[in-house]
């Protein structure tokens, strides 16, 4: 009985193993323009979805918000997840960085239900805690992203398997960038902080951020660096 268990345990395992290994080589990608709902039963049935986006928002920006504001538009409920990694030290808080994506949230009147949540711990837990229907991860391209993105879809899918709660993993989409905003990233925002510290000026920052946060990322992110 038991070599029997582990026979079909062993099948099952397989199975999901290369459904996994065929998402990485065939990611679900929704280029721009983002694909909207086909007819109204489309529409109601994802108004009853709850999906997340996750990201560092490290700091946010246009990009970001392009891509809460479809989301928000398109689903029921739409969380902005801010990983925590606990060994890790931030020059800029998780909340901090919260506190910034709310004001742009509110600012630029994005319609929709929009909650920012800053996580400690695997994210796949508490999209699972959170009856999460889609995971979105924002992307550049999956040529420029993939490689990163690898890692963590391998981390999401076989973590409720091996760790629990037992269940099938939740899907992750992957939303590239509105192609006028692919030049964007928060990188590119701070590496303008550190050089205007440097310089003794204000960073410009706002071709690349919304008015309603600029200010607030300039004071967090050029001070003290």
């Amino acid at each position: 009985m038991l070599q029997h268990l582990l026979s079909a345990a062993g099948v099952s395992f397989s199975i999901f193993s290369t459904f996994v290994i065929h998402r990485l080589i065939c990611p679900t990608v929704l280029s721009y323009p983002w694909r909207v709902p086909k007819n109204k039963d489309e529409y109601e049935l994802d108004k009853t979805k709850k999906v997340i986006l996750a990201g560092s928002y490290n700091p946010p920006h246009h990009g970001h918000l392009a891509m809460l504001a479809y989301l928000a538009e398109r689903y029921g409920e739409v969380i902005a997840v801010i990983g925590v990694n606990a060994n890790k030290k931030y020059d800029v808080t998780p909340a901090q960085r919260a506190d910034l994506v709310k004001k742009m949230i509110a600012a630029e009147q994005i319609r929709g239900k929009i909650r920012v949540e800053v996580v400690p711990g695997y994210i796949w837990r508490y999209a699972i805690k959170e009856n999460v229907s889609i995971m979105y991860r924002g992307i550049r391209s999956w040529e420029k992203d993939g490689s990163e993105e690898r890692f963590l879809y391998v981390l999401n899918s076989y973590g409720p398997i091996l760790l629990g709660p037992f269940r099938w993993p939740i899907p992750t989409y992957y939303l590239q960038g509105k192609p006028e905003y692919l030049h964007i990233s928060s990188t590119l925002v701070r590496d303008l902080c550190k050089k205007a510290k440097k310089e003794g000026k204000e960073p410009e920052l706002s071709s690349i951020l919304p008015k309603s946060v600029a200010g607030d990322v300039s004071n967090a992110y050029c001070k003290d660096l």
